[in-house]
């Protein structure tokens, strides 16, 4: 049905691929005030709200307007609206996370015949093939991944985990999100390089929307699904899905006193999980939202006002972070 609804969407908005990056070379004319929209696919979430933030802080300290739009997650007709109520008041440049990217080209096709530049953060604009349809922001997602994977494998040494029959591995993925693959794929990488025998028996995968709620969902049934299994290492693609995997493994009683550990993947929630006594979410990859938001707008006015290229890509890195560390020096962001 979700396919049937994009593809009808997507033919309102009419069907093409052409490269989203010409547009108003100076759409104000030194006159007009800059107007930069963030389109964001969950614009609730802590992620977005920081780098739409970061976004605004560049945008207003050039003189421009920022607006803050929030697309809903999964939402791709509240998505289209937003394009198109941009497009109706002549913003001047679009930087968006799409809630689907199946309507990348259409979106495409449409700004770049309003004459409307566009960047793409976190999640990318992109055809099926995956060529990019407009420049991108976000994070370096497999190096990142592989940063997560290192911390789960010294877990598992530190505990001697691998060779335990009650261990096991939960990744909770966003298969359908070309820039969470990576993240599952580096994560199962590291514990496959760094113990070739583990038994892909204890090994599961559980699919989400990247929210709390459908990643305490999906955790919950697998781990009430195999009661043999009393430790657990559970890999996230953001730390909303690491919370909710951390909530289900309170809920069964695995806390990480009795040898579970959930990997958050951004940072942002880590303030809160590591302050919790019972919380099994007690590491992440933190990097910077406010950094993505950054860079994604200054790219974009400097196209917009004197006509630099925008980069293809452009990603930020990580650090890993655990209870203990001063977490506000690092990360002030999120204080």
């Amino acid at each position: 049905m979700k396919k049937i609804i994009c593809t009808l969407l997507v033919l309102l908005l009419t069907v093409g691929l052409v490269f989203a990056g010409g547009g108003r070379q100076s759409a104000s004319g030194g006159q007009k005030q800059l107007t930069i929209a963030g389109i964001y696919k969950s614009g609730d979430q802590a992620w977005f709200l920081t780098e739409g933030k970061g976004a605004q802080g560049v945008v207003e300290a050039a003189g421009g307007k920022w607006m803050y739009m929030d697309a809903k997650i999964n939402d791709a007709a509240t998505y289209i609206q937003l394009i198109d109520t941009c497009i109706a008041q002549k913003v001047d440049g679009i930087v968006t996370c799409p809630p689907d990217q199946n309507l990348s080209p259409a979106v495409v096709t449409k700004l770049k015949e309003a004459g409307i530049p566009v960047i793409a953060v976190d999640d990318a604009l992109q055809d099926e093939s995956g060529k990019l349809l407009a420049p991108w922001v976000g994070i370096d997602a497999y190096n990142i991944g592989l940063q997560s994977g290192k911390t789960g494998v010294e877990f598992m040494q530190k505990n001697n985990l691998a060779n335990d029959t009650a261990f096991g591995v939960l990744l909770l993925t966003v298969d359908t999100v070309s820039s969470c693959v990576p993240r599952t794929e580096a994560q199962l990488k590291s514990v496959k390089d760094a113990f070739p025998g583990f038994p892909d028996a204890r090994i599961w995968r559980s699919d989400s929307d990247g929210t709390t709620e459908r990643a305490n969902v999906g955790a919950t049934a697998v781990i009430t699904g195999h009661p043999e299994i009393k430790k657990w290492l559970v890999f996230a693609i953001n730390d909303e899905t690491a919370q909710g995997g951390a909530r289900a493994l309170e809920a069964a009683g695995l806390t990480y006193e009795t040898g579970s550990l959930a990997i958050g993947f951004g940072g942002y929630l880590a303030p809160d999980e590591f302050a919790k006594p019972s919380s099994p979410f007690k590491a992440a990859v933190y990097f910077s939202a406010t950094d993505v938001g950054k860079m994604s707008a200054q790219a974009l006015l400097d196209f917009i006002k004197s006509g630099k290229p925008i980069p293809e890509r452009q990603a930020v890195s990580a650090r890993t972070i655990v209870p203990g560390d001063d977490l506000r020096a690092i990360m002030p962001e999120y204080f």
